[in-house]
């Protein structure tokens, strides 16, 4: 080949790459274009909740939401009833305490009103059987001395037969145990009626 047929090959094969980057620019171009397109369907298909892409993920996220919503109602329940559990042991043991208080506070007062009913018949018998004794005294120091004076008038010896008993006992030791005596009587009763009246509360 002489110079010319190599400068006509040369400028054809120019023209056959220019053609071929040409064709290549197009298809590149047109070839963006296509996979454009289809990031934006797969755009709207994402937004209206239409691609398979989406979906699927979503369901996964979905089930694992109902999981989570039940466990929580389950745990919420049992959180329910542990509260309500605590709340009637708190109602059972203050009434519990209020009952062991009122039942303290019941015998207390029972206690101090029998002990100042004790009293109250301790002072009474006292007065009473103070007042009993002195006029019995009295009235056997009267006797005595109108015994004295007739036995002195008449001036005779009692004579005693028989088996007799001799009582060394002071005056105020036989007041003491008939005190006793008298408040034992006296206390029996009325100790009954102030337990029945208290249970009757």
């Amino acid at each position: 080949m002489d110079d010319e047929d190599c400068e006509r090959r040369r400028g054809e094969c120019l023209d056959e790459m220019l053609d071929l980057e040409k064709q290549f620019q197009e298809l590149k171009e047109k070839l963006f274009r296509e996979r454009l397109n289809q990031v934006k369907v797969k755009l709207d298909e994402v937004l209206t909740g239409k691609a398979g892409e989406y979906r699927e993920p979503l369901a996964a996220l979905q089930n694992s939401m109902q999981i989570r919503t039940q466990v929580a109602g389950v745990y919420r329940e049992l959180c329910l009833q542990v509260i309500k559990h605590k709340h009637e042991c708190e109602v059972q043991g203050a009434r519990q305490h209020l009952e062991s208080e009122r039942t303290l506070l019941k015998d207390a007062m029972k206690t101090e009103l029998l002990e100042k009913i004790r009293r109250l018949e301790e002072d009474r018998q006292n007065i009473d059987l103070t007042s009993e004794w002195s006029d019995e005294m009295r009235g056997k120091k009267c006797k005595r001395k109108n015994f004295l004076g007739r036995s002195e008038r008449k001036k005779k010896v009692a004579l005693v037969s028989g088996p007799f008993i001799v009582y060394m006992l002071k005056d105020i030791d036989i007041l003491e145990d008939w005190t006793a005596i008298k408040k034992a009587k006296a206390l029996s009763p009325l100790k009954k009626k102030a337990e029945i009246c208290l249970s009757e509360r």
